[in-house]
C-alpha cells in the first residue's frame, strides 16, 4: 500500500512521463510499461548533489533521469532500436570496468540503453520488495557493483534486467522538440 501511495505521489508531482518504456527481468515472463520522467536536475553538470547526471529507480512504475539522458535514450533508440523481441541487457552483466564486461571488442562505457535496462532491473526489485526496496536498495546503491555482499542490489540489476523499447506515441513533446524530431 505504501508502494502504491509513493507512485501515485510521484506520478502526481511529476506530470506526465517525459516517455514510457517496455522493461522486465528476465524471470519475468510479461513485460510490463515503465514511467520514464526527466527532469534537469539530474542532468550531468546540474550541481544538485547525489543527483547530478543519476538515473534512479523510485518504484516498480517510475524511472527519473536527466533531460541530457533522455535524450540518448531518445536518440539511441532512434538509430537501434530495441524491442521486446530483441531487448537490450547490459554487456556481460556490468555497467561498469572493461575487465568485467567481456572481451577488448566490446565498449568499457555502458550505452544509455544498457543503463536504462539495469534500472528495468530495479523496478523489478522495486516489483518484489515493494515499500522496503527504497529503504533496502537505496541505502546501498551509491556503493554500485563490486564483489561485497552490499554491492547484490546493483550486480542483481545488472544481470537480470531488459528493455524492451519505447512505447509508441509515447514521447512527450519537449523531447520530441529537444532531439529535433519534430
Amino acid at each position: 500500500m505504501l508502494n502504491e501511495l509513493w507512485t501515485d505521489l510521484l506520478r502526481w508531482h511529476g506530470g506526465e512521463p517525459c516517455f514510457r518504456i517496455y522493461g522486465k527481468a528476465r524471470p519475468e515472463r510479461q513485460w510490463r510499461v515503465i514511467d520514464v520522467y526527466a527532469t534537469s536536475r539530474r542532468n550531468v553538470g546540474s550541481g544538485w548533489p547525489l543527483w547530478d547526471g543519476t538515473c534512479v529507480t523510485w518504484s516498480a512504475e517510475l524511472i527519473a533521469v536527466g533531460w541530457d539522458f533522455a535524450e540518448s535514450i531518445f536518440r539511441e533508440q532512434s538509430r537501434f532500436p530495441s524491442s521486446r523481441q530483441y531487448p537490450v541487457e547490459v554487456n556481460q552483466g556490468r555497467i561498469r570496468g572493461r575487465a568485467s564486461r567481456g572481451p577488448a571488442n566490446s565498449s568499457s562505457v555502458a550505452s544509455a540503453s544498457e543503463v536504462l535496462a539495469h534500472e528495468c532491473g530495479h523496478t523489478w526489485q522495486a516489483l518484489r520488495l515493494r515499500s522496503l526496496y527504497l529503504p533496502y536498495v537505496g541505502s546501498v546503491t551509491l556503493f554500485r557493483e563490486g564483489p561485497r555482499a552490499w554491492n547484490y542490489f546493483e550486480n542483481q540489476a545488472s544481470k537480470l534486467g531488459q528493455f524492451g523499447g519505447i512505447v509508441k506515441g509515447s514521447v512527450c513533446p519537449e523531447l520530441a522538440k529537444i532531439s529535433g524530431e519534430v
